[in-house]
């Protein structure tokens, strides 16, 4: 059997068959988003003190891409192929937009000051977060069934 066989098969055994497949697109795509934003944003400060898109006076923040990016991932249908397609646009919309959490935080463009950092512990809380929910995913299904099927059981004793 072919490597490419053998490595479809332990995806759908070990990431499909448990669930997992659109969590992990979320959380692939919301790491390698966030990376190559880091990355881009910091060569075009070291290029030209700045970067962007403007439009006239008007700066318009990656949080914006990612504002849209994420709204049009919550309108599309959760069915088939489009399933990863929305989680891969989730990953890359939630990256997008906690890159300048501490812009939102502080009405206030702080990308490159202190407060930045804000951003940067942001993106750590999500990411382990993310972490955990695709480590996790069939075991928090399961407990979460336990604790609904528990208190189904305690009405019932009412």
């Amino acid at each position: 059997m072919p490597t490419r066989e053998r490595l479809a098969g332990l995806w759908q055994t070990h990431i499909r068959d448990l669930g997992n497949e659109a969590r992990l697109l979320a959380a692939v795509a919301f790491l390698a988003t966030w990376i190559v934003t880091r990355i881009v944003t910091h060569f075009l400060r070291a290029r030209s003190g700045g970067g962007g898109i403007e439009i006239g006076p008007l700066h318009i923040h990656h949080m914006v891409f990612g504002i849209v990016i994420l709204l049009v991932s919550g309108v599309l249908d959760v069915r088939g192929s489009l399933r990863r397609t929305r989680a891969v646009l989730f990953g890359i919309g939630a990256a997008l937009v906690l890159d300048e959490f501490a812009l939102i935080l502080n009405l206030a463009d702080v990308y490159w000051k202190p407060q930045g950092r804000e951003s940067i512990d942001a993106v750590v809380i999500f990411g382990a977060v993310l972490a955990i929910a695709v480590a996790g995913g069939g075991f928090w299904r399961a407990a979460w069934r336990e604790i609904v099927r528990g208190r189904h059981a305690v009405a019932g004793r009412r």
